[in-house]
Protein backbone atom coordinates (compact mmCIF):
# COMPACT_ATOMS: atom_id res chain seq x y z
CA UNK A 1 0.00 0.00 0.00
CA UNK A 2 2.80 2.49 0.55
CA UNK A 3 4.36 2.24 -2.42
CA UNK A 4 1.41 2.70 -3.99
CA UNK A 5 0.89 5.83 -2.30
CA UNK A 6 4.67 6.94 -2.60
CA UNK A 7 4.69 6.60 -6.21
CA UNK A 8 1.14 7.95 -7.26
CA UNK A 9 2.30 10.59 -5.14
CA UNK A 10 5.03 11.09 -7.31
CA UNK A 11 3.22 10.80 -10.08
CA UNK A 12 1.30 14.01 -8.98
CA UNK A 13 4.05 16.00 -7.69
CA UNK A 14 6.00 15.47 -11.13
CA UNK A 15 2.50 16.32 -13.13
CA UNK A 16 2.40 19.59 -11.12
CA UNK A 17 5.86 20.51 -11.89
CA UNK A 18 5.11 19.83 -15.57
CA UNK A 19 2.58 22.25 -15.44
CA UNK A 20 4.23 24.71 -13.41
CA UNK A 21 7.07 24.69 -15.60
CA UNK A 22 9.60 23.79 -12.92
CA UNK A 23 12.82 21.33 -13.33
CA UNK A 24 11.85 20.87 -16.68
CA UNK A 25 15.39 19.53 -18.09
CA UNK A 26 15.01 16.15 -15.29
CA UNK A 27 11.02 15.66 -16.50
CA UNK A 28 12.34 16.25 -19.86
CA UNK A 29 15.25 13.34 -19.25
CA UNK A 30 12.71 10.86 -17.96
CA UNK A 31 10.60 11.06 -21.01
CA UNK A 32 13.72 10.10 -22.86
CA UNK A 33 14.52 7.19 -20.55
CA UNK A 34 11.33 5.79 -20.66
CA UNK A 35 11.15 6.06 -24.77
CA UNK A 36 9.33 9.29 -25.23
CA UNK A 37 6.25 11.16 -24.34
CA UNK A 38 3.84 8.85 -25.50
CA UNK A 39 5.47 5.20 -23.75
CA UNK A 40 6.23 7.34 -20.68
CA UNK A 41 2.53 7.76 -20.78
CA UNK A 42 2.13 3.83 -20.93
CA UNK A 43 4.93 2.59 -18.87
CA UNK A 44 4.17 5.01 -15.66
CA UNK A 45 -0.04 3.98 -16.17
CA UNK A 46 0.94 0.21 -16.15
CA UNK A 47 2.97 0.15 -13.41
CA UNK A 48 0.42 2.56 -11.16
CA UNK A 49 -2.02 0.16 -12.69
CA UNK A 50 -0.26 -3.21 -10.96
CA UNK A 51 0.51 -1.30 -7.57
CA UNK A 52 -3.01 -0.27 -6.92
CA UNK A 53 -4.87 -3.68 -7.96
CA UNK A 54 -2.23 -5.39 -5.72
CA UNK A 55 -2.90 -2.46 -2.99
CA UNK A 56 -6.46 -2.84 -3.73
CA UNK A 57 -6.24 -6.38 -2.77
CA UNK A 58 -6.11 -5.06 1.08
CA UNK A 59 -8.77 -2.82 1.34
CA UNK A 60 -11.16 -4.33 -0.94
CA UNK A 61 -12.82 -7.51 -0.20
CA UNK A 62 -13.66 -8.48 -3.57
CA UNK A 63 -13.02 -11.23 -6.01
CA UNK A 64 -9.67 -10.10 -7.96
CA UNK A 65 -11.09 -9.16 -11.64
CA UNK A 66 -13.79 -7.38 -9.89
CA UNK A 67 -11.31 -5.58 -8.02
CA UNK A 68 -9.07 -4.83 -11.27
CA UNK A 69 -12.47 -3.55 -13.11
CA UNK A 70 -12.63 -0.99 -10.14
CA UNK A 71 -9.05 -0.05 -10.15
CA UNK A 72 -9.27 0.53 -13.98
CA UNK A 73 -12.46 2.86 -13.81
CA UNK A 74 -11.15 4.71 -11.23
CA UNK A 75 -7.61 5.39 -12.58
CA UNK A 76 -8.94 5.70 -15.65
CA UNK A 77 -11.14 8.69 -14.50
CA UNK A 78 -8.15 10.16 -12.51
CA UNK A 79 -6.43 10.11 -15.70
CA UNK A 80 -8.67 11.54 -17.80
CA UNK A 81 -8.93 14.32 -14.93
CA UNK A 82 -5.65 15.12 -15.42
CA UNK A 83 -5.37 15.20 -19.26
CA UNK A 84 -8.61 17.35 -19.45
CA UNK A 85 -7.28 19.85 -16.79
CA UNK A 86 -4.32 20.07 -19.51
CA UNK A 87 -6.84 22.10 -21.45
CA UNK A 88 -7.35 25.08 -18.94
CA UNK A 89 -3.60 25.61 -18.40
CA UNK A 90 -1.06 27.52 -20.82
CA UNK A 91 2.11 25.94 -19.98
CA UNK A 92 0.08 22.55 -20.87
CA UNK A 93 -1.64 21.07 -23.89
CA UNK A 94 -3.98 18.14 -24.22
CA UNK A 95 -3.53 14.89 -26.61
CA UNK A 96 -5.65 12.57 -27.15
CA UNK A 97 -2.77 10.16 -27.65
CA UNK A 98 -1.43 10.76 -24.12
CA UNK A 99 -4.92 9.71 -23.14
CA UNK A 100 -4.53 6.86 -25.14
CA UNK A 101 -1.26 5.57 -24.37
CA UNK A 102 -2.24 5.89 -20.35
CA UNK A 103 -5.12 4.33 -20.89
CA UNK A 104 -3.44 1.11 -22.59
CA UNK A 105 -0.96 1.09 -19.74
CA UNK A 106 -3.73 1.21 -16.97
CA UNK A 107 -5.16 -2.00 -19.51
CA UNK A 108 -2.00 -3.87 -19.86
CA UNK A 109 -0.46 -3.40 -16.06
CA UNK A 110 -4.25 -4.70 -14.90
CA UNK A 111 -4.14 -7.67 -17.04
CA UNK A 112 -0.80 -8.23 -15.85
CA UNK A 113 -1.82 -7.77 -12.44
CA UNK A 114 -4.78 -11.00 -13.13
CA UNK A 115 -2.31 -12.98 -15.08
CA UNK A 116 0.14 -13.26 -11.92
CA UNK A 117 -2.94 -13.94 -9.77
CA UNK A 118 -3.86 -16.57 -12.15
CA UNK A 119 -0.31 -18.34 -12.04
CA UNK A 120 0.10 -18.01 -8.21
CA UNK A 121 -3.35 -19.77 -8.28
CA UNK A 122 -2.08 -22.19 -10.49
CA UNK A 123 1.01 -22.80 -8.46
CA UNK A 124 -0.74 -22.94 -5.34
CA UNK A 125 -3.45 -26.02 -6.61
CA UNK A 126 -0.33 -28.11 -8.05
CA UNK A 127 1.77 -27.63 -4.78
CA UNK A 128 -1.63 -28.86 -2.49
CA UNK A 129 -2.07 -31.82 -5.09
CA UNK A 130 1.81 -32.78 -5.18
CA UNK A 131 2.44 -32.61 -1.24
Amino acid sequence: MFLFVSYGATLIVLSAFKSLEIFLPALHSIERALGGDKWMHFTLSAFLSILACFASGRVLDLAALKRAAYVYVVLFMALSLDEMMQYTLASRRFELLDLAYGSLGLLIGVLGYLSAIVVRRAKHRVRKYHV
